[in-house]
């Protein structure tokens, strides 16, 4: 659904539009126009649920508290659909986050720590694969958010993207493999265990 009528002069008019429901999906375009996007799906939310609870047991207690499961935005620069906000299925914030982004991570302040999308059904040509694949990434990277996975359970692998001088080098995790992530080396999950249906 899109929102015509409302036209946006800024990503703060948004946010700060409290006729918006607390329900909803939203999704700001570079255009000023608001889009309601469909929540994610059961899989989806499953494997974001297995990877919180991974992540729990990984991260020091004082980033417990940090961790998002799909509830937070990210300000972003719009690339391919377009889109100045992200919601991503998983993310540790920074512990100066919880004061300073109460309704979203914006721009100019510090990156989050970690990023994890779980990847919906469509080829290397559909939005769904473009949006996590190419145009997060590339929102990601300018963000300098240190480590992203891109959970894909269509093609059975996990992607980790870790920051490198300013750009993503990524490996790509199948089957049995297990993946370790960089920034918190003590999360540690086996590929199919994650990506079981």
């Amino acid at each position: 659904m899109t929102y015509a009528l409302t036209r946006y002069k800024s990503y703060q008019e948004y946010l700060d539009d409290e006729s918006l429901s607390s329900e909803g999906n939203y999704r700001l375009l570079s255009t000023g126009e608001l889009i309601e996007v469909s929540e994610e799906d059961d899989l989806n939310r499953r494997l974001a649920l297995r990877l919180l609870k991974s992540l729990l047991f990984a991260v020091e207690d004082a980033l417990s508290e940090c961790i998002c499961i799909g509830n937070k935005e990210l300000q972003v620069k719009p690339v391919g659909d377009r889109r100045v906000n992200r919601k991503p299925d998983v993310m540790v914030l920074r512990p100066e986050h919880l004061t300073v982004a109460r309704q979203a991570v914006l721009l100019e302040m510090l990156p989050p720590l970690f990023v994890a999308e779980v990847v919906s059904p469509g080829g290397e040509n559909s939005d769904n694969y473009k949006r996590d694949y190419v145009w997060k990434l590339q929102q990601y990277e300018e963000m300098g958010i240190p480590e992203y996975w891109i959970i894909d359970p269509h093609r059975e692998k996990v992607t980790l993207l870790t920051l490198v001088d300013g750009t993503y080098i990524g490996r790509e995790y199948v089957a049995s493999e297990r993946i370790v992530s960089k920034i918190f080396p003590t999360l540690s999950l086996n590929i199919r265990d994650l990506l079981r249906r």
